[in-house]
């Protein structure tokens, strides 16, 4: 038993760019009086895979086919718009390359 859970644990997919992901950026614009950190529960409550950085914002590594607009009204959906929205756009080439590399690692 011990051993099967060992093979399907190294089998398992890593939070990594895969070849049928799509990189995508989202930024959370909280409205002035509420609580920002209102966006992450969104980004929770969709299960996606992400990276938090700096000024609500997140790299969502999302499975194809999606585009960033089908991303922004699924992370829309999930909020409440009295207490913010959503803008998704392409990531910089340089947050491409650190996920490509590795540096950038996703969490669920």
């Amino acid at each position: 038993m011990i051993t099967i859970l060992l093979v399907l644990a190294l089998h398992a997919p890593k939070a990594t760019a895969m070849t049928n992901d799509v990189l995508l950026k989202a930024r959370y614009n909280a409205v002035e009086g509420t609580d920002p950190e209102y966006g992450q529960g969104a980004i929770e409550r969709n299960e996606l895979r992400h990276h938090p950085l700096p000024h609500l914002e997140w790299l969502i590594l999302a499975e194809a086919p999606v585009n960033a607009s089908e991303l922004q009204t699924k992370l829309n959906d999930a909020v409440d718009p009295k207490h913010g929205s959503f803008v998704v756009v392409s990531p910089t080439a340089e947050e491409e390359e650190q996920v490509r590399s590795g540096k950038i690692t996703f969490q669920r």
